[in-house]
């Protein structure tokens, strides 16, 4: 399938005591496939992108299912880091550019 997807997967359970608990993770993949045919044959070639995060644990004992969320840390600096990459060059060109501007309209 070519495309975009998103899917909810879930580990394998571990059995503690009375309790069991199952990881949740978040996974998004990108699948591009091609394929040609020429004369007696068949090539092809393609890309596949998986990117995957944990979103929670589940807990399960004596009939009752708890579901614990995780938060991602590694994911939130990864976007402040991204933000700070595209702000930072910006704001650095505005102020060296606003000296420049002040220095050469200042008396000598």
């Amino acid at each position: 399938m070519n495309g975009l997807r998103r899917e909810i997967q879930h580990g394998p359970a571990l059995q503690l005591g009375d309790r069991e608990i199952v990881t949740e993770a978040e996974v998004w993949s990108f699948q591009a496939k091609q394929m040609s045919l020429t004369d007696d044959k068949a090539t092809g070639g393609g890309a596949l992108f998986m990117w995957a995060r944990p979103t929670a644990v589940i807990e399960r004992s004596a009939g009752t299912e708890r579901r614990i969320p995780v938060t991602d840390i590694n994911l939130q600096l990864e976007i402040a880091l991204l933000i700070a990459a595209i702000v930072l060059p910006i704001v650095l060109t505005i102020f060296t550019t606003w000296a420049h501007y002040r220095s050469s309209k200042s008396p000598d």
